[in-house]
């Protein structure tokens, strides 16, 4: 018994390790490219404009690399989704460090940066994955129990036609009276 328990203790800690990493190497490296994005456009007194998606979550039950599968065909209702765990700390991740970076580059008047936070809304959406029809014919072989879905290729109207209406909605306020200076 007490070797299961100490196993078990050992993966644990092995997987808050994994999930620190890649928290941490996610801020690195979200950090790093908009400090250099600054360092090579902004300083140099050129307009840029900067819009950094948040991320997207995935929907489908169970462990991503056990072919987990989600089965929903229609949004979710508010109460049924919430957003936690990995998927909230990206986010905040995400939001944080394009906070930061906004406040750091506050003395370069022609630098703009958004944040797209399509998180939330990406979440509530889990019937705008391709699931099964990721391949042409996905019955072909007959019909699996369950299916793997892919909820990092969005490729169905719905979700990503709103992240682009959003995203103009960012644009067009940027091409209003101007917020850049010089």
């Amino acid at each position: 018994m007490r070797k299961n328990w100490g196993d078990s203790l050992k993966q644990l800690i092995q997987y808050i390790s994994l999930d620190d990493q890649l928290k941490s190497t996610t801020r690195k490296a979200l950090r790093t490219t908009l400090k250099t994005i600054i360092e090579r456009r902004g300083s140099n007194g050129n307009a840029i404009d900067v819009v950094v998606t948040t991320f997207s979550p995935s929907h489908f039950e169970g462990d991503w690399d056990k072919a987990g599968a989600c089965p929903k065909k229609k949004p979710y209702n508010e109460s049924e989704k919430q957003l936690e765990g990995m998927d909230a700390e990206m986010r905040k991740i995400e939001v944080e460090e394009v906070n930061a970076t906004k406040d750091n580059a506050k003395q370069f008047a022609k630098f703009r940066l958004e944040a797209l936070d399509v998180t939330k809304l990406s979440l509530m959406r889990p019937d705008g994955h391709p699931g099964p029809y990721m391949h042409p014919f996905p019955f072909a072989n007959g019909v699996t129990d369950r299916v793997q879905n892919d909820c990092v290729h969005w490729c169905l109207p719905g979700p990503i036609d709103t992240w682009n209406e959003i995203l103009l909605q960012v644009v067009k306020k940027w091409e209003g009276p101007s917020e850049r200076g010089g």
